[in-house]
């Protein structure tokens, strides 16, 4: 009677084992091929408020304002600014490492409008050699991605001496030379992308 028992629990075994197999497998496979680097993102330092303004942010991407058919992208636009206005500075930097260019570039950004903040000129070049991950960026109809320094540069701070500038540029506290020091990284970048 006892060797049918552990025949039985045998054969049990030997049919769950492949299928466990099978499931694992399957398991693994679907988490390695959907996996996102900002699963693992530390958010320590980083308050409750912000952090959930982020990550509908990082959903929405970063707009001029004004979205397909004319439609206004206000709230977006608010949102990014609510967020660069209302993080501290230690927060501004911490997420400059996140794991996300619309992330990073509200985080670069927030950091140029402080007036206080000192390394500016680093940082934005910090942003122009930091090209791992895009913007994903929409001005009307039109929706396109651009790495971080170019969004900074060309959107931002207006310094791009191949767009025309507008009529009254925004005052970063940068001197001419820290600009020039700014555009010559900032092309050879771009060569280098090309």
């Amino acid at each position: 009677m006892t060797k049918r028992r552990n025949n039985s629990k045998r054969s049990r075994f030997s049919i769950l084992f492949p299928i466990l197999t099978i499931i694992g497998i399957g398991v693994i496979t679907a988490i390695v091929t959907n996996y996102e680097p900002n699963w693992t993102y530390n958010w320590n330092g980083i308050r409750k408020e912000i952090k959930d303004s982020l990550q509908v942010a990082e959903s929405r991407g970063i707009t001029s304002g004004i979205g397909g058919m004319g439609i206004s992208t206000k709230n977006e636009v608010d949102r990014r600014r609510w967020i660069m206005k209302n993080a501290t500075e230690s927060e501004l930097l911490k997420l400059t490492e996140y794991p996300n260019g619309i992330v990073k570039g509200i985080a670069y950004e927030g950091l140029l409008r402080k007036k206080e903040f000192p390394n500016k000129t680093e940082l934005t070049l910090k942003a122009i050699r930091d090209t791992t991950y895009q913007i994903d960026y929409q001005s009307g109809c039109l929706g396109w991605n651009m790495d971080i320094g170019e969004y900074l540069v060309q959107n931002v701070l207006l310094i791009d001496d191949e767009i025309p500038p507008p009529e009254r540029l925004p005052n970063f506290g940068l001197t001419e030379i820290e600009k020039e020091k700014i555009l010559t990284e900032f092309r050879k970048v771009q060569v280098k992308k090309e």
